[in-house]
């Protein structure tokens, strides 16, 4: 294991731990107090806790080298959690809402020990800010989409762990207890939405959507390089993502008289530079005879760019 599966691995049990107790003190504070914002808070973060144990499992398993049933790897094991972890934090939005509605249909709930609620919703919120902030350095580092997910769904528990806080302390002030239903409604909703847009982000990788612009045309301001400096073109650049690591492919078309030692030493030193210019990328290279129906790939990225938008 390397040390970037490493850092993965650490990350996710670090979710884990958090995701474990924090779901325990709140399901025994919201069940003393009668809190349904605290209870949804509760509720939120098992299924955190779920989310966070399948991106654990997919940093594993995308850590297992190729084979013969995987010769590209497993990188997109990571995809299929994040996806995974983005359907249940879908599902845990809506069951906040569900319960919610019938608190508020019901015209609120008594709550006891409020003070307490209010400092168990601020402990969390801190301890999420901590927990997402190692999370994104580490997804910056690694470029794990698993890790990137978890990071964004545990910096969405600040704002709901701090909304619940703020409605029961506007439930204290007030004492009009229908603030904690309409209060964990709002959580429900901003839930839902995070949950939606991990689930999608995740998918478009599982269906090969293609890099970044701004990454096609880094490798782009690489060919155009070698294209000045050795006379060669390329075209058909295509690049998509799987995990962490990209793969990227394309066509060079070198001069007729170039040797096929020539050509694969050149297309070694190509794939070098394009791997410095971005990590982690995997590139393979078809060697062409000289046509003069090739196009330079940063006109086809410019093209690509125009038709697909931003």
């Amino acid at each position: 294991m390397d040390d970037r599966h490493r850092q993965n691995r650490a990350a996710a049990l670090l979710s884990v731990a958090s995701n474990a107790v924090q779901a325990v003190v709140k399901l025994a504070i919201g069940l003393l107090t009668g809190s349904v914002a605290v209870l949804s808070d509760a509720a939120n973060s098992a299924g955190d806790l779920v989310a966070s144990g399948i991106a654990f499992a997919g940093v594993r398993a995308a850590a297992r080298p190729a084979d013969e049933d995987h010769p590209y790897g497993h990188e997109k094991s990571e995809n299929l959690a994040a996806a995974a972890e983005g359907a249940l934090v879908l599902a845990a939005g809506a069951a906040v809402a569900v319960e919610a509605v019938r608190r508020l249909l019901e015209g609120g709930t008594a709550i006891a020990r409020l003070d307490l609620a209010i400092a168990v919703m601020a402990g969390s919120a801190l301890v999420n800010v901590v927990v997402a902030a190692r999370l994104r350095r580490v997804a910056r580092r690694t470029g794990s989409p698993a890790i990137e997910a978890d990071a964004a769904h545990i910096g969405s528990d600040v704002f709901t762990s701090a909304g619940a806080a703020f409605g029961l302390a506007l439930v204290a002030v007030t004492g009009w207890t229908p603030l904690d239903a309409i209060v964990a409604l709002a959580i429900a909703g901003y839930v839902v939405f995070v949950g939606g847009r991990l689930a999608w982000r995740a998918v478009q990788v599982l269906m090969d959507r293609a890099l970044p612009d701004d990454e096609l045309a880094t490798i782009a301001g690489v060919l155009d390089d070698f294209a000045g400096e050795d006379g060669v073109s390329f075209h058909a650049l295509r690049g998509r993502r799987a995990g962490s690591k990209r793969h990227v492919d394309l066509h060079m078309v070198v001069p007729p008289e170039t040797t096929v030692r020539e050509g694969h030493a050149l297309s070694g030193r190509v794939k070098s530079a394009v791997r410095r210019a971005l990590p982690d990328t995997d590139v393979l290279i078809h060697l062409e005879d000289h046509s003069p129906r090739a196009t330079p790939v940063s006109e086809e990225a410019g093209d690509r760019r125009r038709t697909t938008g931003p």
